[in-house]
């Protein structure tokens, strides 16, 4: 597949939709708790919440993809995100703070993955796959752009300038390209070039069963994704890991995730979707399986071969995210299928830090990792079950 202006541009506005909309807030919200006096478990317990409005917004935006087309929602997303992040630039309290952040991450899905896969479902139909690996292969260098971009803009500039920064990105460079991007194009065939028949055809037993499948894979592959970038470095501070090795680790995780996607991309014929699926779980439970290991003794062997195969299954699992509905569901519909998968995915990404450092903290590293490994556990069983014919 030759790669196309407007998934290279899509890929594009993911990276800045996740940079100023989520790493950006790492940066920047102790710079705003230090001006204001606030404590940061205040400030990130506000962004949680932010988060799981989220998980209301995602079915709302599904069903306006549907009705009125990827594009548009990009471009009023755009709008709206350069807009709430001006607004925090002018804020002055702790109550504009907590609405301003609702707000924006209410808009943020409108944003990123959920519908910049769908713009590509609608453009591409099934033959999606390759544009979705390919922009997914572009936006997994959102932290490694914004993380040092926003600190040296610190340097030059207070928060409150930096936010005005992030605005003008989304308005000036991501708007256009949503702009530009293709119209969408007729509902897909019934049936795909898989065999797998679609939902049109899928008896509304079979369809609810994969979809209650699907979301628990999604769910709990997420409730790893997040609590892992959260909670990381103190998780193996307290397996007795040097702060060095456990920053190398962390460190190595990016690189895996982009080589996995590299893989996918480049061999996107060698595994079917479902495969994908399997090999993405499976390569995230093993990670943390490795990793337990430094409950009997905190070998540097071991957390770098969780970095490979954790940073691996993440990689993988945000092109399945995109992929594998559209193998099962089809295009036609793409938007409302997304949006209720997404809502139980984000709700489970929210409360999964707290959940995971409150075990760490009043059980102890061993406990934390439990409920990792079972989660990942959980997403193993379910994509196998979900793929089992």
């Amino acid at each position: 597949m030759r790669a196309s202006p407007a998934t290279i541009g899509l890929g594009v506005t993911m990276t800045i939709g996740y940079g100023t909309l989520y790493y950006s807030f790492s940066v920047l919200a102790p710079e705003i708790a230090r001006e204001f006096g606030w404590g940061q478990s205040f400030v990130f317990g506000v962004f949680s919440f932010g988060l799981l409005a989220g998980a209301i917004a995602a079915p709302i935006l599904g069903r306006l993809v549907d009705r009125f087309g990827a594009r548009l929602v990009l471009c009023l997303g755009s709008v709206t995100a350069s807009v709430a992040l001006a607004l925090f630039a002018v804020m002055q309290n702790a109550w504009q703070f907590a609405v301003i952040t609702l707000v924006a991450e209410f808009i943020a899905l409108a944003v990123q993955y959920d519908a910049g896969f769908a713009a590509l479902a609608q453009t591409h139909g099934r033959e999606a796959r390759a544009h979705i690996t390919l922009v997914t292969l572009i936006a997994g260098f959102a932290s490694t752009v914004y993380w040092p971009l926003l600190q040296w803009l610190l340097t030059w500039m207070d928060w409150r300038d930096v936010y005005l920064v992030l605005a003008a990105m989304n308005l000036l460079i991501a708007l256009p390209i949503h702009c530009a991007l293709p119209r969408a194009r007729g509902a897909a065939e019934p049936v795909s070039r898989l065999g797998e028949p679609s939902a049109e055809v899928n008896p509304d037993g079979e369809r609810k069963r994969r979809m209650v499948l699907m979301a628990t894979a999604f769910a709990a592959g997420g409730f790893v994704v997040s609590a892992v970038g959260a909670t990381l470095l103190v998780l193996m501070r307290d397996l007795g890991y040097a702060t060095t090795l456990a920053t190398l680790a962390g460190s190595l995780i990016g690189p895996s995730q982009v080589t996995a996607r590299l893989i996918e991309y480049s061999r996107r014929n060698l595994f079917s979707p479902t495969m994908t699926a399997i090999i993405a779980a499976l390569a995230l439970a093993l990670g943390l399986f490795v990793l337990a290991g430094a409950l009997i003794q905190p070998f540097a062997a071991f957390a770098i071969a969780f970095a490979v195969f954790y940073g691996a299954g993440q990689g993988l699992t945000s092109i399945v995210r995109g992929v594998l509905p559209l193998h099962y569901f089809g295009a036609a519909g793409y938007g409302r299928t997304m949006g209720t998968l997404a809502s139980t995915r984000i709700v489970a990404s929210a409360i999964a830090p707290v959940s995971v450092i409150w075990l760490n903290e009043t059980v102890g590293p061993s406990a934390a990792l439990g409920a990792l490994a079972g989660m990942a556990c959980l997403a193993v069983l379910a994509t196998l079950a979900l793929t089992r014919r």
